[in-house]
């Protein structure tokens, strides 16, 4: 059994020490807190304080999930029995937060490893991308160890920008698709500081999606589930109420008119995995202030890409998440109130605009471009019915 003594950082601040068992990839044990109000917000409890199995739950998370598309083939090719491998081999870094282990042995310097300002090589990027199999000794020290999601990816730097590259499921690789579909409907509706765009982007003879790292200087991503994690919801809460209290206790303004932008978008899509750990809030690391609301990203699983036929009108019905449990999108939409941002007249030509970036996809059948065609329509259709009754 190697155990091995590391410090959690953000960024140059220590924020507290613990001992990681090296063969089972977990936290033995918490050997002292040190700066702990720059800690991840998930490795708390109640109290403020931090606790091995929040710790432990947060580390895990960090790895890329089991649940991602062809783990095991990569798992297999790069000769490791857990993800955590990989996050190990990159100090834990990532390009969501600027988090890291520093080994006390071995200890290294912020400025000189991070990937925000530090190139990095794309060998692993291509074997988290599904682009190559056959990279001989791939270099670890990469961000695309830690980068989460169920679909294959990788972040890569085009003219210095940091931009992540995404890869579709199945033979229509419909997702990729999604994705640009949304950012043209959140450009209608939405102010260009509220989502982050996402553009075609082909190599290799394939298409993909890509948009850039929503983060500005100094800011962390932290998902709504690491925001509510330690928190107690009171009975005559709903899930919706608790997340709207916990994001004004952080000093944030008009999180219910935002929160209304990110489901009435995803009604409209049809997206069926908006989930606590794919929206969030934007916090600097320095000042420790919460500054805004993160844009809107990750709609690919929408339109209906899960569905193989869509024959009947029970093949477009699907379980909204995340409030509620098994709740309808429609249902799930009645806890929204704040729609003065919502123009309905700016759909005008949207469906069309939706069809013609569907049609760039050659595996697209036509049958089911104009099933999804009219299933948009009638989403859209719930939409602003709902919108005009309120």
């Amino acid at each position: 059994m190697k155990h091995v003594k590391y410090t959690l950082m953000n960024k140059n601040k220590p924020v507290l020490d613990f001992l990681y068992d090296m063969e089972a990839h977990r936290i033995v044990k918490i050997l002292q807190s040190r700066e702990l109000e720059f800690a991840p917000p998930a490795i708390l409890d109640g109290n403020g304080n931090a606790t091995r199995e929040n710790l432990n739950n947060w580390w895990q998370r960090r790895a890329i999930p089991t649940s991602r598309c062809q783990i095991a083939q990569l798992m297999s090719r790069l000769n490791i029995e857990s993800t955590l491998v990989l996050a190990e081999k990159n100090s834990g870094l990532s390009l969501s937060d600027r988090y890291w282990i520093n080994d006390a042995e071995n200890p290294q310097e912020w400025d000189k490893i991070n990937f925000f300002d530090n190139d990095f090589p794309e060998d692993l990027g291509s074997l988290t991308l599904g682009q190559n199999s056959f990279i001989e000794s791939p270099n670890f020290m990469s961000p695309n160890a830690t980068v989460g999601g169920d679909l294959m990816k990788k972040w890569t730097i085009v003219a210095g920008r940091r931009v992540l590259i995404k890869r579709g499921t199945a033979f229509t690789n419909q997702e990729v698709y999604n994705e640009v579909i949304a950012t043209m409907l959140h450009r209608r509706l939405l102010h260009e500081d509220d989502f982050v765009p996402y553009t075609l982007h082909k190599e290799n003879r394939r298409m993909y999606c890509a948009c850039p790292n929503m983060l500005r200087e100094d800011e962390e991503l932290i998902p709504a589930l690491h925001l509510i994690h330690n928190r107690k919801k009171r009975s005559s809460q709903n899930d919706y109420q608790f997340l709207v209290g916990r994001l004004k206790d952080l000093g944030l303004d008009d999180v219910e008119v935002f929160l209304s932008k990110i489901f009435v978008c995803d009604v409209i899509m049809g997206n069926f995995d908006r989930h606590y750990q794919n929206f969030g809030v934007i916090r600097n690391v320095e000042t420790l202030e919460y500054t805004r609301m993160a844009p809107i990203f990750d709609t690919g699983n929408s339109l209906w890409c899960n569905v193989e036929t869509l024959d009947t009108l029970r093949d477009f019905e699907y379980i909204a998440k995340p409030f509620g449990i098994g709740w309808s999108p429609e249902r799930q939409l009645k806890l929204f109130s704040h729609f003065q941002w919502f123009a309905p007249e700016k759909l005008d030509g949207f469906i069309a605009e939706a069809m013609e970036i569907l049609g760039r996809n050659s595996n697209m059948p036509p049958a089911r471009m104009e099933k999804i065609e009219g299933g948009l329509k009638l989403q859209i259709e719930k939409t602003v019915k709902h919108i005009e009754k309120m």
